[in-house]
């Protein structure tokens, strides 16, 4: 389940009004299921790689077609993986995610942090099974 699924539609809302829904479909075919990356707080249990006066950031994809949120820790201005990835389940015995989910959240945080290390959040993709339309909000700079 998505972590904020009322602040997603409001966006789809925005991106239909403006055509951009329609466009990405009738390029690519009908959006399946959708993701969202947000900034969250290090759980306990994690073992990070630490790097002296560096402080990691850490980030959960959640998505309307899996009941798992999947983790990975970051040194956003390094671009370098602080930790493995993990996966909290959402509800009781939820199915595990595909592999190639976990893949396409890990380059889709990449591809969305600046080389700066600064990022906008929440981090959305709309996706089926061809294409993705990823959407991130701008940093004032």
């Amino acid at each position: 389940m998505l972590a904020n699924e009322k602040l997603f539609e409001k966006l789809e809302d925005s991106l239909r009004e403006k055509g951009k829904i329609q466009a990405f479909e009738k390029e690519n075919g009908p959006i399946t299921g959708r993701m969202m990356i947000m900034p969250v707080d290090l759980p306990d249990d994690i073992d990070i790689k630490m790097i002296p006066g560096k402080k990691p950031v850490a980030f959960e994809a959640t998505f309307d077609f899996y009941n798992v949120a999947i983790g990975i820790a970051l040194y956003r201005d390094l671009r370098q993986v602080a930790s493995k990835i993990w996966v909290t389940p959402q509800t009781d015995n939820p199915d595990d995610p595909d592999e190639a989910w976990v893949e396409f959240f890990v380059q889709t945080l990449a591809q969305s942090i600046d080389e700066d290390g600064n990022f906008g959040y929440p981090i959305y993709s709309f996706v089926n099974d061809t294409s993705d339309m990823t959407v991130v909000p701008t940093l004032d700079k």
